[in-house]
This record gives C-alpha cells, sequence and structure tokens, in this order.
C-alpha cells in the first residue's frame, strides 16, 4: 500500500473552518510571551563607571526597577495562562479567533514599552495611565476569546465566562492616574479580589451542578 502524504491525516482529522492548528497557535503564543517577559529584564540596568554618590543613587534605584520587572512579569504570566484555560474549550481556530489572538500577542508584545514608561513616569499621569491602558485591553481581548472559544465549543457550557473585573480596574486607573498617579498604581490591587468575585458570581448564576472551567 502507497503510505499517505505526510500530514494529509492531520488535514483529515481538522474540523471544518480549522484556520490553523490549534496547537500551532499555542507554540506561537507561548514564544511571544517568553519574549515579551525576557525584554522585562532589559530595563534593570546600572551603569558602568558609577562611583560615590551617582553609584548609590543608581543602586537605590535597582530596587524599583526590579519591582516594576516583577509586576509586569506576573501579568505575563497570568496573560498566558489565562489565554491556555480560554482556548481550552475551542475545537477549532476560526477568522474570528485567529484576529483576537493576533491582537493578544500583538498586545503582549508591547507590554515592556509601557513597563518602562511606568519605571520612568510612574509618579506622573502618564505612567499608570498608559500601562492601565494596554493591560486592560489585554483583559477585554482575552475576555473575548473566551467567549468566543466557548461558542465554537461542541460541549455544552458549564458555567458562563466570568465578568472581566480586571480590564474594568485597570481601565478606570486611567482616570484615577488624572488625579493621582500613586492612587491608581495601588488601585490595582483590586484586580485580584475582583476577579475573585467575579468567578464566584458566573459559577453561581450556572447553578450547583456547574463546575469550575478547566485551567
Amino acid at each position: 500500500m502507497s503510505e499517505a502524504p505526510q500530514g494529509a491525516g492531520e488535514a483529515a482529522r481538522s474540523p471544518a473552518g480549522h484556520l490553523v492548528p490549534k496547537h500551532r497557535m499555542l507554540a506561537l503564543t507561548d514564544g511571544v510571551t517568553a519574549i515579551a517577559m525576557t525584554l522585562l529584564v532589559l530595563d534593570i540596568e546600572l551603569p558602568s563607571g558609577l562611583r560615590g554618590a551617582e553609584l548609590d543613587r543608581a543602586l537605590g534605584e535597582v530596587p524599583s526597577q526590579v519591582g516594576t520587572f516583577l509586576l509586569s512579569a506576573l501579568v505575563i504570566a497570568l496573560f498566558w495562562r489565562a489565554h491556555h484555560a480560554a482556548l481550552e474549550s475551542a475545537e477549532r481556530i476560526d477568522v474570528r479567533l485567529f484576529w483576537l489572538n493576533v491582537a493578544f500577542l500583538a498586545l503582549v508584545s508591547l507590554i515592556p514599552f509601557p513597563t518602562s514608561v511606568l519605571q520612568n513616569y510612574g509618579d506622573r499621569t502618564l505612567g499608570p495611565g498608559l500601562y492601565g491602558a494596554v493591560i486592560g485591553t489585554v483583559s477585554l481581548v482575552v475576555y473575548a476569546m473566551e467567549v468566543h472559544a466557548h461558542r465554537l465549543s461542541a460541549a455544552p457550557r458549564r458555567r458562563p465566562v466570568p465578568f472581566p473585573a480586571q480590564a474594568l480596574v485597570f481601565l478606570l486607573s486611567i482616570g484615577i492616574a488624572h488625579i493621582s498617579p500613586l492612587a491608581a498604581i495601588y488601585s490595582w490591587a483590586a484586580a485580584l479580589p475582583l476577579s475573585v468575585l467575579a468567578d464566584k458570581v458566573a459559577a453561581r448564576r450556572a447553578g450547583p451542578g456547574a463546575g469550575a472551567p478547566p485551567h
């Protein structure tokens, strides 16, 4: 018997309307998020040739640089996890989900820039305002991906998609930054408890028989 052309079996198993294999899109996302996280560390720097008071001043700025790095590294890691969870129920990648993923990757790739701006202008409206705008927009894109992925799933949903509380928190911080940049930064801490609350509300709306979505 003659062998089938390489890849023919995979093509035959692909559902109709499957624009790209899901594992390829997830692999691309893994690579982009890893690069974005790596680029964050480039903003931690200590100029050479410094002595005395200049060196002490430069060393005093390092903890702030490390703190901003850790913040964005955590944010990117959570986005990566949320992205994989959002696509877990999708049985195929259609055009809309493909372009939502492109938007997600573009925004994640952009995160090192507002991170640098936040580090240098955290005491001005620009720093937390720009950071909140980018992170809030990424959160909305992930929410849209999860909603659409559920629609592409043949399996019945066990629960509705939780309200994107983290997107609301970061987008509202843009306005807060005009009043107090520091208050805008502190307001981001509300994202975690509000997201937990939104998750519980979604589970309650689904009824007692519904389980948590896979992560």
